[in-house]
């Protein structure tokens, strides 16, 4: 259906778009309730209720909280007492969660995210953020496998990666 009129392309546009979000929010919320049931499998799901209520709050941002993982993740950073920033934009990229007191940009990758193809794009993309962000600061890469298996050990498998790094570059 063509519609010609300029107020009622408007309005219809309007109502489209309300209806996109409303879906698009509908479908996050059940992400996140996929995501209090698999940690609630490792975790006491009591420990989550302030990290439930602020990702709850934020769940509707546009291009916030694109997978059950990241969302998982995010509970678990906010559950630490972590101050987070989510799909933070560095020239054309977006990074998943950048943590400012650990200087960590935290990349949270599924499996089309794998492979020698993607490896190449990857290290050059890794590049440019760390360029941007400062020589200081290191991206982690964590499989969404990981943070399904055992989301609670996201936090000790950060400091462990920092810790070898800096080890590794004495």
């Amino acid at each position: 259906m063509k519609i010609t009129c300029p107020k009622c392309r408007s309005f219809f546009s309007a109502v489209r778009k309300a209806g996109n979000n409303f879906l698009a929010t509908e479908k996050k919320g059940r992400k996140l309730e996929e995501a209090i049931k698999r940690i609630s499998k490792v975790a006491p799901i009591e420990k989550y209720q302030r990290a439930y209520d602020v990702i709850k709050r934020n769940i509707d941002r546009p291009g916030w909280f694109q997978s059950t993982e990241e969302i998982m993740t995010a509970l678990e950073l906010v559950r630490k007492g972590l101050k987070i920033r989510h799909q933070v934009k560095i020239f054309n990229y977006s990074i998943d969660f950048v943590i400012p007191e650990y200087k960590v940009a935290l990349e949270i990758d599924g499996r089309p995210f794998h492979g020698k193809d993607h490896a190449d794009k990857q290290r050059k993309r890794d590049e440019v953020i760390i360029w941007k962000l400062g020589e200081d600061w290191e991206i982690i890469h964590i499989d969404t496998d990981n943070i399904n298996a055992n989301v609670t050990k996201l936090v000790p498998a950060i400091k462990a990666v920092l810790k070898s790094r800096k080890k590794t570059s004495l």
